[in-house]
């Protein structure tokens, strides 16, 4: 399964040290296309997905990424 590729801010404005980017540990459970600078799809949790939605960012298509069956 392929890992989420949401990005997590920590530290900054109100807390104590710098903005720390971390990306999310989650698998990825839908394949999102998202337009932002660019149009691109890339795996995401459903916790980074929701987050997508409330921030406002504009999400084209959603679709499950189905695992391999093994042989």
């Amino acid at each position: 399964m392929a890992r989420c590729e949401g990005w997590r801010r920590y530290g900054g404005a109100f807390t104590f040290g710098p903005v720390k980017w971390k990306q999310c540990r989650n698998d990825g459970l839908v394949m999102l296309e998202v337009e932002q600078e660019q149009v691109e799809k890339m795996p995401a949790c459903m916790e980074c997905w929701n987050e997508a939605k409330e921030k406002g960012i504009k999400i084209l298509s959603a679709e499950p990424i189905q695992e391999k069956a093994h042989a």
